[in-house]
């Protein structure tokens, strides 16, 4: 992140003016080019914006801090738009007290940014909770964070529940809790961790919807580590239990040009009163930082299933990750 004046038609086109010149602005870009060979080779593969963020924040204060990040994604295959659209994702108020820290409107959510943090490598895709569709990354609500000694941290969050790109359409609210021990960005500081997470929200009049999630990790210099156990309950008229288990390791190569192994393993159960419906998912690769802000990582992705007669899905990929 760096601190600068922002030229005028940047601070023109976010409406900002002046103010703007106060900011901290920093911008990250996912990139990959994509080959799939499940096709027997058919396809010559593309290359595709992944993510791209921009984010803006500011802290006036000691105790008070501002952030606004913009997210580009596609606009989703459910609709069959595939156009890439800006999203808000953060627009918050931090208000960091002696009796922990108050966060107010659009905020990240804490059920999984701490899996996320210990494998490191969000630029090659979406956290398990998220990918499989668990727990949005943001939301829009009330927050409230704090640490208990040198060892315990917390944090719980009330929000609408319908993440950061659709406005509330019912009355009722998600309330979401996480309860850590150790060092929470594993891939910045060496240690361990371990904690649970759960979050419960009435989506009708008659069924709700509850996720637990337990999860470890420990770092070295020299690697990490990370598991994780999730589940997510539907009860009432729909009666579903999903299930995710997932393992993630990177190591540090003893190379001259920074180089690591990556490699993680998910298991998925969409239901776990059915047999043979399940799907594992892994993705090994190798990840090389030629320089400050640039990280290129050769990997392959696959997704086997448990149905008979279902092909493995492949694909041969090179992921991007620029940061401005």
């Amino acid at each position: 992140m760096r601190s600068f004046a922002l030229s005028g038609i940047l601070c023109a086109v976010l409406a900002v003016g002046p103010a703007c010149q106060a900011y901290d602005v920093s911008g990250l870009i996912f990139y990959e080019y994509s080959h799939d060979a499940t096709k027997g080779g058919t396809e010559d593969g593309r290359f595709e914006v992944g993510r791209a963020y921009l984010t803006f924040s500011e802290s006036p204060s000691e105790s008070v801090s501002y952030k606004l990040q913009l997210d580009v994604g596609r606009a989703g295959s459910d609709t069959g738009d595939m156009a890439l659209e800006a999203y808000l994702k953060a627009a918050s108020a931090s208000w960091k007290t002696d009796w922990g820290t108050f966060i107010f409107g659009m905020q990240g959510m804490n059920m999984f940014n701490v899996q996320e943090a210990t494998f490191g490598n969000r630029f090659l895709g979406k956290a398990l909770m998220d990918e499989h569709k668990f727990s949005s990354s943001a939301d829009m609500g009330l927050g409230y964070s704090n640490r208990f000694g040198e060892l315990f941290s917390g944090s719980v969050l009330v929000t609408n529940g319908e993440g950061y790109k659709k406005p509330e359409s019912d009355k009722y609210k998600k309330i979401s809790l996480q309860v850590l021990a150790g060092e929470a960005a594993l891939s910045k500081h060496p240690g361990w961790n371990a904690g649970v997470v759960y979050s419960m929200e009435p989506i009708s009049k008659d069924d709700s919807r509850t996720v637990m999630g337990l999860f470890g990790g420990y770092a070295l210099e020299a690697g990490r580590v990370g598991i994780e156990f999730d589940t997510k309950t539907t009860t009432g008229v729909t009666d579903i239990t999903e299930q995710i288990i997932g393992f993630y390791g990177v190591w540090k190569l003893p190379l001259s040009l920074p180089m690591e192994l990556l490699a993680q393993l998910d298991l998925m159960d969409p239901d776990t009163n059915t047999d043979k419906d399940g799907e594992t998912g892994l993705v090994l690769g190798l990840k090389l930082n030629p320089a400050k802000g640039l990280v290129i990582a050769p990997n392959i992705r696959t997704i086997s299933y448990e149905a008979d007669g279902v092909e493995t899905d492949t694909w041969y990929r090179v992921n991007f990750e620029f940061k401005i």
